[in-house]
């Protein structure tokens, strides 16, 4: 009985903390101290994982804009059953929505109007997700670039044009205003002033704008200035709200102050005429004639939560706040009212239909009127919150702000674009196309088909040798993938006879080229065997420091001295945190864990030429390269290529129905690339020729089909059964476009005297996968571009006019790249020119 009675009170006592804390975290939630509050609900949550709480604990994050951490907690709630409010699932379509979740999101937005038919949100916020994906299937490619030189780990938002920089807003920390904001759990926020460098993209001297007057103890910012920066107008918060004010506000309140230079001071600040205890007024914007200030405010008898306002300048003063009507402003929020040069108004707004989140939007110019309003595209809006944006000088290039997750650095970051140098043609370059699309008004489909296709080509390659020797993330021991003889294997041990000897890690791609590289280490200690006056260095990069790159390289002359005989004397060893040509650069913040695994590797350096590239010397020269017999299954001049120009912008895929003559039928794809490439003899068969018509069918993002057709004659030809080619390499650094230096007498001396009379020269450049893919085309291209000109000119030289050329540069594409992308070598093999020669009689 008396065990019963214990087991009550300690479950009464136990409920009780419970409520204690929960009711502590719901006067937090009160105080709009939500990341206190957070943290209480997130221990209930673990305690007791109820629907209420993790309908709050959602709440909270909704209101910080943690957009996964929302969407996670609503899916408890909706994990539970039907939730009692309504309002969850108006919020949590919205969360969904956030995340791209279309699908799950409309489900959502249909149980909110199931449960409150009166509301027209959850109709609204539903048939947005269909004019969204329509809208999406028409985006223009307009890059965005993250400002890294600006932006933190922290909030850093709405940047305006300021003398020879810009001033913007973060929640960095700065000395002397460490205090923490409960709203988002981080610091308040200041304004600060940065200094453009030689781009539009690299900025320094980051330092607190204004002095003494213009960042206080809360918020500060965003500003405006005038078009002399003379004057500057900001956001600056005061006080917190208390009692009943603070339960009847929509928002924290904001004022609105403006100070002017003086003697290369600001002055103290001047409170605007309508600075109010009972609502907010933020956000100002000066138009350039100074004739209009525009603001955000919660004030009484607009349209939504908050509405944007603009007053008239009148002599000294402003006139009234006018409400800019309903082409403007919803039911929900609209803020940061900005312009361009041509009179168009842009803002941000969650009240549109629009991606998810606070979208940018834009009210064109039209004659002097305003129309209504509608939202930005791709890539300007996302899923996420999108605002401030401001234009330059050009009215073609600027800055907005977002929190998505893609290419963000951190919490708010500033983006920039410029439509002029994503090649926008002239007849969109008007203030109209600022909205960020157009329509795709065609789809082109063609066929490149060589005169023959050859069925195999017997080639003798010479394959380049990189002097790297990767080590896997967290280890400094050689990598299984690497051949490892023993001791009593060495003797058996010869270059032209690798096949021998085969890696554990072997993929059906890499055949028997990258077979050649993971015996590396073999053919150095064959190589320093015969030649005993070699020496090398051995330096070591480890992103952990010299220490741990220095035991890298000990493992690798540990198995040159025990495994070869090396002696020690003959191999230095050096420690670096990165190599002497890094991939991973100052500011990269994209696909690191890539780029740092390519920068773990031990370098292997010397200055004898018996183990170097010809005409070659120095640090991070390859080694000599090994010359390889085999047969081209499918030469590169074998290949059929298929173009369907505006595909990446018009279908989410397409396909290939290929028919022949006879009427027999294959199919290829789904493909998402412009361009794809099939060997003849896939196409040919046992055939020895045929006619073929050839039919793209896409498949547009609305779901619609579209189908183009075009036709082509195949030939198959044999080439003789003497060899007949010549294969060579031109490996590049990561993002190098230009042909390595030490290439070029290799290239005049050893590849161009065996070009034939007449013969045929294909250069195709790759890249890896690391990077845009569009970027990684061009970028192939030119690489391929770089070596032509230098046999071009080796041939000019020698007088001579009789050679074909076809270039070609494939990007990542990974039907065709020479190798996979799963290690870092395989991905520094990928970073190659290929110079193929073909005699006259082959072709």
């Amino acid at each position: 009985m008396m065990k019963k009675i214990y087991i009550v009170i300690i479950a009464a006592v136990f409920s009780t903390m419970t409520f204690a804390k929960t009711t502590k975290a719901d006067r937090l939630f009160d105080r709009w101290d939500y990341s206190s509050a957070a943290k209480l609900y997130e221990k209930e949550a673990a305690v007791h994982p109820g629907a209420d709480v993790y309908f709050k604990l959602g709440e909270c994050y909704r209101k910080m804009n943690l957009y996964k951490e929302e969407l996670a907690a609503y899916d408890k709630v909706n994990e539970k059953g039907t939730y009692s409010k309504p309002e969850f699932y108006l919020n949590y379509g919205q969360a969904l929505k956030n995340m791209g979740k279309y699908a799950q999101a409309k489900v959502a937005f249909d149980k909110y109007t199931e449960l409150k038919p009166a509301d027209p949100r959850g109709k609204f916020f539903r048939e947005s997700i269909d004019i969204v994906t329509e809208d999406h299937r028409w985006d223009e490619p307009i890059a965005v670039s993250n400002v890294a030189s600006l932006n933190t780990t922290d909030a850093d938002f709405s940047p305006v044009v300021y003398k020879d920089g810009v001033v913007f807003v973060s929640s960095r920390n700065t000395s002397g205003h460490e205090k923490i904001y409960g709203w988002t759990g981080k610091n308040f926020l200041d304004l600060f002033y940065a200094k453009k460098d030689n781009s539009n993209m690299s900025f320094s001297n980051i330092v607190p704008f204004g002095g003494k007057n213009i960042n206080k103890k809360y918020h500060n910012g965003p500003a405006s200035f005038s078009n002399n920066f003379e004057t500057v107008y900001i956001t600056r918060v005061e006080k917190y709200l208390k009692g009943k004010q603070k339960k009847t506000l929509q928002i924290e309140r904001n004022k609105i102050f403006m100070s002017t230079m003086k003697d290369d001071n600001w002055t103290k600040v001047v409170p605007f005429f309508l600075n109010s205890d009972s609502f907010s007024v933020s956000n100002p914007y000066i138009s350039r004639d100074g004739s209009k200030i525009y603001f955000a405010s919660d004030m009484p008898g607009g349209y939504g939560e908050t509405d944007i306002y603009y007053c008239n300048r009148e002599g000294a003063y402003w006139s009234r706040p006018i409400n800019m009507g309903p082409n403007i402003n919803t039911f929900n929020r609209e803020k940061f009212p900005t312009m361009d040069a041509d009179g168009n108004f842009y803002f941000s707004s969650d009240g549109y239909q629009g991606f998810g989140g606070l979208d940018i939007c834009v009210a064109l110019n039209k004659d002097g009127m305003l129309q209504k309003a509608i939202p930005m595209k791709y890539p300007f809006n996302s899923f996420t919150d999108d605002f401030g944006i401001v234009f330059l000088k050009d009215g073609k290039s600027g800055y907005f702000s977002s929190n998505r997750y893609e290419n963000a650095k951190g919490d708010d970051d500033i983006y920039y674009f410029d439509l002029q140098k994503d090649n926008i043609k002239d007849d969109l370059m008007t203030s109209v196309y600022t909205i960020g699309y157009r329509p795709l008004t065609d789809v082109k489909f063609w066929i490149n088909s060589p005169t023959n296709i050859p069925t195999g080509r017997r080639v003798r390659e010479t394959f380049p040798l990189r002097n790297y020797v990767f080590f896997n993330l967290e280890s400094t021991e050689i990598p299984n993938r690497y051949v490892l003889l023993t001791k009593n294997q060495v003797k058996d041990f010869k270059e032209d006879q690798l096949e021998v000897f085969m890696p554990v890690a072997w993929t059906a791609r890499s055949k028997r080229q990258m077979n050649i590289y993971y015996n590396l280490l073999n053919i150095l200690g064959d190589r320093m065997g015969k030649n005993p006056s070699s020496t090398i260095t051995l330096v070591g990069s480890s992103e952990k420091g010299p220490e741990d790159g220095k035991a890298m390289a000990e493992s690798v002359k540990k198995y040159l001295v025990n495994i070869f005989g090396i002696k020690t004397s003959r191999i230095g060893i050096e420690g670096l945190y990165k190599p002497k040509l890094p991939s991973e650069q100052p500011g990269g913040v994209l696909e690191l864990e890539l780029l740092r695994e390519g920068d773990r590797r031990v370098s292997i350096e010397s200055s004898n030429p018996a183990l170097l590239l010809e005409f070659t010397s120095g640090p991070d020269v390859p080694l000599k390269p090994l010359e390889v017999n085999e047969v081209q299954e499918a030469p590169i001049d074998s290949y059929v290529t298929f173009n369907v120009e505006g595909a990446t912008k018009a279908f989410t895929s397409w396909v290939l129905e290929i028919r022949d003559d006879n009427g027999k039928v294959q199919n290829f794809g789904p493909y998402t690339r412009e361009e794809i490439s099939i060997p003849g003899k896939t196409i040919l068969g046992e055939r020895l020729q045929g006619d073929y018509k050839a039919t793209m069918i896409g498949k547009t993002k609305n779901g619609k089909t579209i189908t183009k057709e075009a036709s082509t004659h195949l030939v198959l030809l044999t080439p003789p059964g003497s060899e007949v080619g010549w294969r060579f390499s031109v490996i590049f650094e990561f993002n190098d476009s230009k042909s390595i230096d030490i290439y070029t007498k290799y290239l005049t001396e050893i590849v161009t005297p065996k070009i034939p009379k007449g013969g045929t020269v294909i250069i195709h450049g790759y890249t890896d996968i690391i990077g845009e893919e569009a970027y990684n085309l061009k970028l192939s291209q030119a690489r391929a571009n770089d070596v032509k000109v230098i046999i071009e000119k080796a041939l000019s030289n020698s007088g001579r006019n009789d050679v074909k050329f076809e270039v070609r540069g494939f990007g990542e594409n990974l039907d065709l790249s020479q190798f996979d992308n799963k290690f870092p070598e395989e991905r520094f093999y990928n970073r190659t020119v290929i110079i193929d020669i073909i005699s006259e009689q082959t072709k």
